[in-house]
């Protein structure tokens, strides 16, 4: 029964149409599915409607030589409308974020300039009556003077030249800084190779006059070091004359590796103004002290003895000393101006008499006239020793302190944090140096060990007996070292400096002149005698060592002492323990 009906339901395999796949030869026509895209298709490769919810995208997208990222299915299915919202928020962070990076490093380029610029007008003030743009340039090219400011252990003078003389022209500008400068006399007095000279600048206040002495002198220190450099105008750069290509050098100095190739000789012209133009515009300028004047008049002489020009380093040395003695009303009681020398009667001197008379010796003693010489340090000194002792002139700037309203901690906390909020005020004008002459006490101080130095070098080279300059040179070494001892006295970076410097000048004198008597010793005595000593086992016998050599060997060992004890100090004073504290390396 059940088979019969298994029978009947059953179609026969030769009865079924026998139809392949894809059989015919040409493929039907695809079916529109829709009018309104081609997307939308039935062909018999896809057998689904190619519908962007139901089209599965392949991992790989080709590529064809009209788009770069294939189907433009494709490209419409990566940018949806959510990839567009994120690409869009992440383009608007990125560009927040770098807004925000850009401006704080803006903003602490200006902190650090501000900090900067304080921590240089503690160093350097300028004066208060600038301009904020010509005080910022005063105290650059002032730091610009210290080679380890940048870093690289040496002064770009050409930099710093350029910085000077751009804030010169800022002073000198009536626009600018330079409001009620006056000229002397009708259209200015022009000094033949110079040009105009200085300006009338009496109705300016202190702080612009010295400022504007500082600038004049920083001119001048540049002009002296680019002295006989060129500058290349294609580039803007400074060089040496002898490196220059030209007619004029045919044999040029190569220069040093890794700086800039040598320049022609035609595109070259003088890096810098000569020197004596700030000298001289100095020197007649009206309204500076004799103080300044001198210095400016000593400078110049000391730079031509530099060049070698020691007859006009003479006259502006004389020059000098006119300036220091014409502040005073009888002044030919006390020096004479023809020779330099201080008169043994002389009532009283000045700092700048001194120190003019001090400097016209010194050049007499460089260029070999010691006849000269002699006799104006001689006077000096005795016009030292002579002066009156003052104790003002141990702190000639102190202030009075009258805030005693906080004690202890509290008053050095206090101050501390007012010297960061409060401006540095500007150093007070202090004395002109036309005021007679006081010691601070009674006990010689490091200039009078210098004055008997160069006494005791001309006396040991020109004296009959070289003990005489022996003692002199002695006697001004231990001046220096009692000196510079005394830290208690020392209140001034700059005078322990020149106490260093003069005790290492006596020592070297001192070990020269010990030297040198010692060879003559030994010359006059003949060559060391060695004898064969039967007692010592025929060793050889030297003689015992000379006055001369035992003496040279305890000041070695006492400048060996010296420099111990000055090395010491300077680690306490970088490990802040005391001097006599023991330190472990």
């Amino acid at each position: 029964m059940i088979s019969q009906r298994l029978a009947v339901r059953r179609i026969p395999p030769l009865l079924r149409p026998l139809r392949p796949p894809n059989a015919s030869k040409k493929s039907p026509r695809p079916r529109l599915f829709t009018q309104n895209s081609q997307l939308l298709l039935i062909s018999p490769a896809h057998p689904r409607p190619q519908l962007p919810y139901l089209h599965q995208t392949s991992r790989r997208l080709p590529h064809t030589p009209h788009s770069l990222l294939g189907h433009r299915s494709q490209l419409a299915r990566l940018l949806t409308t959510e990839s567009k919202r994120y690409i869009k928020d992440q383009f608007l962070l990125a560009g927040k974020w770098t807004l925000y990076g850009w401006t704080a490093l803006f903003l602490l380029g200006i902190i650090a300039l501000g900090v900067q610029n304080e921590i240089l007008e503690r160093q350097y003030p300028s004066p208060h009556d600038w301009s904020f743009w010509s005080r910022m340039n005063f105290r650059n090219a002032r730091a610009q003077e210290n080679p380890d400011f940048t870093g690289r252990g040496v002064v770009d003078w050409a930099s710093t030249g350029n910085a000077y003389r751009i804030l010169l022209r800022r002073l000198e500008n009536p626009a600018i800084d330079g409001k009620g400068l006056e000229t002397q006399g009708e259209g200015g007095i022009l000094i033949p190779d110079v040009g105009a000279a200085g300006y009338d600048i009496e109705g300016k206040s202190y702080q612009w006059r010295r400022g504007y002495f500082e600038v004049l002198m920083g001119c001048a220190r540049a002009a002296e070091h680019l002295d006989g450099w060129v500058r290349d105008k294609t580039r803007n750069i400074a060089f040496p004359a002898d490196v220059v290509i030209g007619p004029s050098n045919p044999n040029p100095r190569p220069t040093p590796p890794h700086a800039a190739s040598a320049p022609q000789e035609a595109d070259c012209e003088s890096a810098f103004e000569a020197p004596q133009t700030f000298y001289l515009k100095i020197l007649t300028s009206k309204g500076f002290t004799t103080r300044q004047r001198l210095d400016a008049a000593l400078a110049y002489a000391d730079f031509l003895d530099f060049k070698n020009l020691h007859d006009s380093a003479e006259e502006v040395y004389k020059w000098g000393l006119d300036i220091a003695s014409s502040a005073i009303p009888d002044y030919e009681s006390i020096i004479d101006t023809r020779t330099g020398t201080i008169k043994e009667d002389a009532p009283t001197v000045s700092p700048n008499i001194l120190h003019a008379a001090t400097s016209l010796a010194i050049h007499h003693a460089r260029t070999g006239a010691v006849s000269f010489a002699l006799p104006i340090f001689l006077s000096a000194l005795r016009a030292r020793r002579a002066g009156p002792t003052s104790s003002a002139s141990f702190y000639p700037d102190a202030q009075p302190d009258n805030d005693h309203s906080l004690t202890g901690p509290y008053r050095k906390l206090a101050s501390t944090l007012l010297s960061y909020i409060q401006p540095p005020a500007y150093p007070s004008p202090g004395p002109s140096g036309d005021e007679p002459l006081t010691r601070p006490t009674t006990d010689p101080d490091c200039t009078e060990a210098a004055l008997m130095t160069y006494i005791g070098e001309i006396l040991f080279a020109t004296s009959a007996s070289p003990e005489a300059g022996l003692g002199w040179t002695r006697d001004a070494v231990d001046v220096a070292e009692a000196r510079l001892q005394s830290r208690h006295v020392l209140v001034d970076e700059g005078e322990k400096e020149r106490c260093s410097q003069c005790l290492d000048a006596g020592f070297a004198n001192w070990t020269v002149m010990l030297r040198k008597l010692a060879r003559e010793e030994r010359e006059r005595d003949g060559s060391k005698s060695r004898g064969w000593s039967w007692w010592g086992g025929g060793k050889v016998k030297e003689e015992s060592v000379g006055r001369w050599e035992q003496e040279l060997e305890r000041v070695d060992e006492r400048r060996e002492r010296v420099r111990r004890e000055v090395l010491r100090e300077v680690f306490a004073a970088n490990s802040g323990r005391a001097p006599g504290s023991v330190w472990m390396g």
